[in-house]
């Protein structure tokens, strides 16, 4: 009998340590999709570059329902990460609404974004947000030297 009651308590302290460690990679895998990575790099305090350190031009496309820009000045930079937030319109409520990208200038030399749609597209039909604010572009500008700036322009549409 005691061999049994040892055999027990042997299962029941092994399943408690699966349950632990369990739990904890649950809980450690939740918490990494609760952070959203626009959350972070909004809230970063980098020192500041102007629009025209960059050489940002912004080009508003005729219906005013997308946005592109260029960056002119782009010798010394590696990357951009980039976010476009403006408020919409839902069924009279204001929403914000925001668009995230990367220009990785290094590796493919690109230093000019398309078109980006101020809505969602798929199989080229649009479907556009009626947008009810000025467009916000805010940069995440990372130097071939390692020192990484904000940029932060904005644009009314009106």
């Amino acid at each position: 009998m005691s061999y049994l009651k040892d055999k027990k308590v042997l299962v029941l302290i092994i399943a408690l340590v699966v349950l632990v460690i369990g739990g904890a990679v649950l809980a450690y895998m939740r918490s990494n999709k609760t952070v959203d990575p626009a959350d972070q790099f909004v809230e970063e305090n980098l020192p500041s570059l102007s629009p025209e350190d960059i050489g940002l031009e912004v080009t508003v496309r005729g219906d005013r329902r997308a946005i592109m820009f260029e960056v002119t000045k782009a010798e010394d930079i590696e990357r951009i990460e980039y976010e476009i937030t403006y408020e919409k319109e839902i069924d009279g409520e204001t929403v914000p609404e925001g668009l995230y990208g990367e220009m990785n200038i290094a590796l493919d030399g690109i230093t000019k974004t398309d078109y980006r749609e101020f809505g969602t597209c798929s199989s080229g039909v649009c479907r556009y947000d009626n947008v009810v604010s000025d467009v916000k572009i805010t940069m995440k500008v990372t130097k071939k030297d390692g020192k990484v700036y904000s940029v932060e322009e904005t644009v009314p549409l009106n």
